[in-house]
């Protein structure tokens, strides 16, 4: 396997990718390309960045994570963070003031952004990272990941967008080609690469342990 890094200011560190997915009850092959989209960050060395929680593709996604000596760091509002949603054996975890600040710290963190299946509120955060990339601020790399064709009545709404930008309703950056918005793939191996293509200074390099994780 390989170690995906990001050089900055003459340093090295692993990549960070933020994954939106969703927390609640789910179909069983989501379950699995959540767990495989874990275990694939944790090999690659990827520091992998969710919404902090236990329960449905967010718990598979941290737990195959962790249990391949991933590096794991959740973000959660206080109203969730209880012992029932957060995770409880994550090595870094944010508690933030509500949901925007949640969505807020998740883009931050991120180098790249990879999605799973979710609802309103993954939705919600893919929005907010087209919105600041069409503003030409905070631009990211968008991967999402198809499993079953989830996202593919998605796909046909970004299609929408050259009609909004005609119609003069959706001003965008001019370096901003709106097919580029986001990148959707059914095998996470091909949208990890994509991603970490399109981050800034992407390098590889061969695979070094991860430490011991600590809870702060």
């Amino acid at each position: 396997m390989q170690e995906l890094t990001r050089t900055a200011r003459h340093e090295r560190r692993r990549l960070r990718i933020t994954v939106f997915c969703g927390a609640g009850p789910a179909d069983p092959e989501y379950m699995r390309a959540a767990a495989a989209t874990g275990r694939l960050l944790a090999e690659r060395n990827v520091h992998l960045v969710y919404g902090g929680g236990r329960l449905g593709l967010m718990g598979a996604l941290a737990d195959s994570a962790l249990a391949a000596g991933g590096e794991v760091t959740g973000v959660i509002p206080y109203a969730l963070h209880t012992v029932g949603i957060t995770h409880p054996g994550l090595s870094r975890l944010h508690v933030v003031p509500d949901m925007a600040a949640r969505k807020e710290r998740l883009t931050d963190l991120a180098d790249g952004i990879m999605a799973l299946p979710g609802g309103l509120g993954t939705l919600d955060e893919l929005a907010g990272v087209w919105a600041t990339a069409a503003h030409g601020t905070h631009a990211r790399p968008v991967g999402l990941l198809n499993t079953c064709g989830y996202y593919t009545p998605l796909l046909h709404f970004l299609h929408f967008l050259h009609t909004a930008a005609a119609a003069g309703f959706l001003a965008h950056h001019p370096g901003l080609r709106l097919d580029d918005l986001a990148q959707a793939d059914d095998d996470p191996i091909r949208l990890l690469h994509y991603v970490a293509a399109h981050t800034s200074l992407p390098a590889t390099a061969p695979r070094v342990p991860v430490n011991a994780r600590g809870v702060t």
